[in-house]
């Protein structure tokens, strides 16, 4: 089960509640780059899982708690009733537990402010963009905001409500390779994406944005094998662009965890390149990351470590870490290439 931030905002908040819809702003004039980012984040969203709404304007509120009811897909019709705005980027949803009374956000930020939401220690740069409106949380996350929601709703039964209708269903299925990114207002009905085959060109994904989604995707749904590709076979959660250190503005770009109740046993740092050869120098920023994190949370050696996925490494690279791995017995740095094939399915193959 997932737990997501979902941002949204007054004009479009009364329509998702009223219809059980959920539905990120964006348009067909956004460039590939930008519709792939929506993309990645409104597909780490999946049935079953819990949503919080944050509404960021005019005055800024936290609403919840909605469960997901659909896979994500695209849908560019005017549902949200607003000339000026659309809302393509949706998922279906109803309510879990119903709290008249919203979070103030100033509650929410103080949580921020002294650690208690760790996975929300970048959200204000977030918010204030059209770009990210889907945020993972973790689970102590959502259950710190769930304690506030009681705390501004102390007479309140949450079960006590009427149920969302929804009658929309996903009419339409497609590859990822055939997702039309030039034309996006041609699915005037609800379509889904499917991660087996990304576009693609010269054995590589087209945007890091692409093979980022490709990962996450199949990681959170087991598909593909890319898990046991991986070597990560024992998920606890799954969260995108976790930020690690709020101060140096560092996010890895998938983070994994391995829990037991409310304890975390390991954490998996995941970098991914599109098109890059890494080098010792790449290596070196990322181990000073995984170092000062495993510090400041006070971590053993072998519960950490960091995952390099690109097309292509420098051999010098390679050499060094098998050195490192013999002489030092440091095992903490994976490396796996990725290449894909003229149809756009994607091999993981691992290097070290």
């Amino acid at each position: 089960m997932g737990y997501h931030i979902c941002i949204t905002n007054e004009s479009a908040v009364n329509i998702s509640i009223t219809k059980g819809i959920y539905g990120n702003v964006g348009n067909e004039t956004e460039n590939r780059n930008v519709i792939w980012g929506k993309i990645r984040d409104l597909y780490a969203v999946k049935p079953g899982d819990f949503i919080i709404l944050y509404v960021k304007n005019p005055l800024s509120h936290i609403i919840g708690v909605f469960e997901v009811t659909s896979n994500p897909y695209i849908c560019f019709d005017n549902i949200f009733n607003n000339s000026d705005e659309k809302y393509p980027y949706r998922f279906n949803f109803k309510i879990k537990y119903h709290f008249p009374n919203p979070i103030p956000v100033f509650e929410f930020y103080n949580l921020i402010e002294i650690g208690k939401l760790n996975s929300m220690a970048t959200l204000e740069k977030d918010i204030n963009s059209s770009y990210r409106g889907i945020r993972q949380l973790f689970e102590d996350d959502y259950k710190e905001l769930l304690s506030l929601f009681y705390k501004y709703n102390p007479k309140t039964d949450p079960l006590n409500f009427s149920i969302i209708k929804n009658n929309i269903k996903i009419t339409k299925k497609i590859e990822a390779i055939n997702l039309n990114t030039s034309n996006l207002k041609q699915y005037t009905n609800p379509t889904e994406i499917l991660f087996n085959q990304i576009p693609n060109e010269r054995a590589k994904a087209i945007l890091e944005n692409v093979i980022h989604t490709y990962i996450s995707y199949n990681l959170i749904h087991n598909t593909n094998n890319v898990r046991n590709d991986i070597d990560l076979n024992n998920i606890s959660e799954i969260i995108l662009e976790a930020p690690v250190f709020k101060t140096m503005q560092f996010r890895s770009d998938i983070l994994t965890t391995f829990k037991n109740d409310s304890t975390t046993y390991f954490y998996s740092f995941i970098e991914l390149k599109k098109d890059k050869n890494i080098r010792i120098e790449d290596f070196s920023q990322l181990i000073g990351y995984l170092k000062s994190f495993a510090l400041s949370r006070k971590l053993p050696a072998n519960s950490f470590e960091g995952i390099y996925i690109s097309n292509k490494f420098d051999s010098a690279l390679i050499d060094y870490l098998q050195k490192r791995k013999t002489v030092e017995k440091e095992n903490i740095i994976r490396l796996i290439k990725y290449s894909v094939d003229n149809k756009g399915f994607v091999k993981l193959t691992r290097v070290l």
